[in-house]
């Protein structure tokens, strides 16, 4: 038959705390409920600490554009800029081509679309 030992929000004895611990029990359960986060003179609400997976992703994600946007605007090339600058270059590319005779195949498909724009239209 079952005995309760202790009941909740009683006091643990010494004698009970020997047995809960021959049985391989825990009596005790610890918290922390943070009221303030202190950092570098600062002060903050403890949802700073509130952090998830998807934050986390936001903020790598974030991270990795200002790196791309930096790179590609000093031209010091990233694996998060290259592709970004060879489109770019494929622009200025096409932009010569269509200004003057300097031709390739897409170059045609371009110079063909703005001679003609109606005849690229979709029917509705």
């Amino acid at each position: 038959s079952d005995v309760q030992l202790i009941k909740t929000g009683d006091k643990v004895g010494a004698s009970e705390a020997t047995l809960l611990n021959m049985l391989n029990i825990s009596p005790f359960s610890f918290g922390l409920v943070i009221q303030q986060v202190f950092d570098n003179g600062s002060i903050y609400n403890p949802e700073v600490l509130d952090i998830t997976e998807d934050t986390l992703h936001k903020r790598f994600l974030e991270g990795v554009r200002n790196v791309a946007s930096v790179c590609l605007q000093i031209g010091y090339p990233t694996i998060a800029s290259v592709p970004h600058s060879i489109i770019n270059g494929y622009k200025r590319v096409l932009a010569v081509a269509v200004e003057t005779d300097y031709t390739f195949p897409l170059a045609e498909k371009v110079k063909a679309f703005l001679a003609d724009p109606s005849a690229f239209v979709v029917a509705a």
